[in-house]
């Protein structure tokens, strides 16, 4: 949602703020928005990048939105960040409301961040980062926290402070920083959005309902330096002989960038020279503070030298990563470039593998349970996994009678009520297909229209080779995908992807490493509140274009295979006594037991008769022995 007018004013008192003390500067850079600069978009639309990048840059005057007190910010550079979805990012906001403009941080959502980085082009400049102004530009019971730090690279010099303040459409929160930098060394202004402590009738402040204002830094000292080279562009590399195929053309992490695939994270840099030069044999890169290995390849031509490396290699961790460029100037003057990027992966262990080929039948089960007749307005369930989880464990109360909510879907045919699948999870409601792939089924158990307040669990076994997967889920409301510890391993579902909300259809996107193949058990939990209801999982075969192939769609043969019945599997053989007791899991009744004494016998001999338990003792035999289960 973009922005709104209102009609009147009634300004609440600031609730908490938070203020770095330090020393002021004398002459500085403001950043007012108060004119439309050149070339710049108001309130940008979808799609917009927002405040142009060259905004503030090297200020010797005052021009449009900027306003220069006395020496001014000659050899400092900005760059507009943010961390978030697709359209986080700053926005240039001009004759709104009660003040002449401001810089809204468009989708400014709980956990997304908005940075703005001040970097001097001459080692003998330093930054201040003195201050801004929040700017909550509604009248309304929102409120608003945030915390504030300064970094340099990925160190936080200065806080974090964390801010809490009502929406009272006043340009007067003021937050004070006056951080100074070392020589020639770049500051991040970080600004995070985190969960606020609500009051009574408050609730959380609209992602789109913020802005900042009068943001203040200044040069140290204060004398117009010669700038050196200089990273003039970050661009991915021109030589594609180590790409990967399916990465061509490849993904370059941009600064702050999310997602960035774990398998591939290219870096390439070029600097041109300035007032002084570059020295070649100077430059080294490092990946989290190591070099890295093969060390970077270096190309000069056209004004510009050009550092590249491939990055290839799977990353060693999960997390923010950083790529730190350094070079020195034919005057012994030290540059540094950084670039951080987050690659977040899951690591499923290998102690929930089964061995490859245990499956046995093609698909999933799926459960369901709904309340769609015992909800009617106003009274409304949570848009939360915890209520799906509470819905699905039979423990969700309703509080007209004080009772847990009763089923009302119409149970499946197997001994839990759940139904059996052999194809996709690909489900729609109300008849209409939303989401990323056509041909829904509509959800077992569940009316035409209207399906409300109901909740799912898929439960399939995904056969995985070794490899790093990107996975999602297309969902009209909110889901959790688990990889569960198999029956018999002790351990804890990990949660791989969530959507813990409401919306209409939309992706969520995950990754994670799988390093010993085998056969995995997952979860796919989802619940519906009202209106159109989406449930698709699925993986992503192209990182860079995207491609989606639905989980176990038999029509592409790369697809990611799903089971609902796996072969019997053996948990545990312990000795009691003059047997040995056989426990295992999986599979379907009746079960027989068989016997050999060598690996090279191929004929198998039954202990006992076929079974419908899943434990037997088996007498023990001299010598060597083999034993296995067998089902249906």
């Amino acid at each position: 949602m973009k922005l709104k007018r209102i009609t009147r004013f009634q300004p609440l008192a600031l609730a908490a703020v938070g203020v770095f003390l330090g020393r002021g500067a004398q002459a500085d850079t403001t950043l007012d928005f108060a004119a439309l600069p050149p070339g710049q978009v108001n309130n940008c639309n979808a799609g917009c990048p927002g405040i142009l990048q060259s905004f503030g840059d090297n200020a010797t005057n005052s021009s449009e939105g900027v306003t220069v007190t006395g020496f001014g910010t000659p050899n400092i550079g900005l760059t507009w960040g943010s961390i978030g979805a697709s359209d986080t990012h700053w926005d240039y906001y001009l004759n709104w409301l009660s003040d002449p403009g401001a810089a809204q941080l468009n989708d400014s959502d709980l956990g997304y961040i908005h940075d703005l980085t001040f970097a001097p082009d001459s080692a003998s400049a330093s930054v201040m980062v003195e201050s801004f102004n929040f700017f909550p530009y509604y009248v309304s019971t929102e409120r608003f926290t945030y915390q504030v730090s300064v970094l340099a690279g990925t160190n936080v010099v200065s806080g974090p402070t964390t801010l809490s303040f009502l929406s009272d459409a006043m340009n007067d929160h003021p937050v004070n920083l006056n951080y100074t930098g070392a020589l020639g060394q770049a500051l991040k202004l970080r600004i995070a959005r985190v969960p606020s402590t609500l009051g009574a009738g408050e609730v959380e402040g609209g992602a789109y309902n913020i802005a900042v204002d009068t943001i203040k830094f200044a040069q140290l000292p204060a004398t117009v330096f010669p700038s050196g080279p200089q990273v003039v562009s970050y661009t991915p590399p021109a030589d594609q002989t180590n790409v990967v195929a399916i990465y061509d053309p490849p993904l370059i992490p941009a600064d702050d960038q999310t997602g960035v695939p774990a398998v591939y994270y290219p870096f390439q840099a070029s600097i041109t020279n300035g007032a002084t030069t570059l020295v070649a044999s100077s430059i080294r890169l490092k990946l989290d503070g190591n070099l890295v290995s093969p060390p970077p390849s270096i190309s000069s031509g056209g004004g510009l030298t050009t550092v590249s490396y491939p990055g290839t290699n799977l990353l060693a961790r999960s997390g923010s990563q950083t790529y730190t460029l350094t070079y020195s100037d034919n005057l012994g003057a030290a540059y540094t470039y950084q670039t951080e990027f987050s690659s977040i992966f899951a690591t499923l262990p290998p102690a929930y593998a089964l061995p490859s080929g245990s499956g046995a039948v093609p698909g999933f089960t799926f459960l369901v349970v709904s309340a769609n007749s015992q909800v009617s307005a106003p009274t409304a369930l949570d848009s939360s996994i915890a209520r799906a989880q509470a819905q699905l464990n039979g423990t969700l109360i309703n509080t007209n009678t004080s009772q847990p909510y009763t089923n009302d879907a119409v149970l499946g045919t197997n001994v839990d009520g759940s139904y059996s699948f052999d194809t996709v999870i690909n489900f729609q409601g109300d008849g209409i297909n939303e989401g990323d792939f056509a041909g829904g089924q509509p959800f077992p158990g569940m009316p035409p229209t209207p399906a409300n307040w109901f909740s799912t669990e898929a439960s399939l076994f995904l056969d995985l080779p070794t490899g790093y997967y990107r996975f999602g889920v297309n969902s009209d409301d909110g889901f959790e995908v688990n990889a569960l510890p198999p029956q018999g391993v002790s351990g804890s579902p990990i949660v791989l992807g969530l959507f813990d909300g409401g919306r209409g259809a939309a992706d969520t996107l995950f990754d994670f490493v799988v390093t010993t193949s085998g056969v995995y058990p997952f979860q796919v939990i989802y619940f519906q509140s009202t209106g159109r209801s989406t449930e698709q999982f699925f993986s992503v075969t192209n990182l860079v274009t995207g491609d989606k192939i639905l989980i176990n769609d038999s029509t592409y043969p790369n697809a990611i295979q799903s089971y609902r019945v796996l072969k019997p599997h053996i948990i545990s053989i312990a000795r009691n006594g003059a047997n040995v007791v056989v426990d295992w899991a999986y599979g379907t009744p009746p079960f027989q037991v068989q016997f050999k004494n060598s690996l090279t016998n191929t004929v198998w001999s039954n202990i006992g008769l076929p079974t419908t338990n899943r434990t037997a003792n088996v007498p023990i035999q001299g010598g060597v022995g083999f034993i296995r289960v067998s089902g249906q």
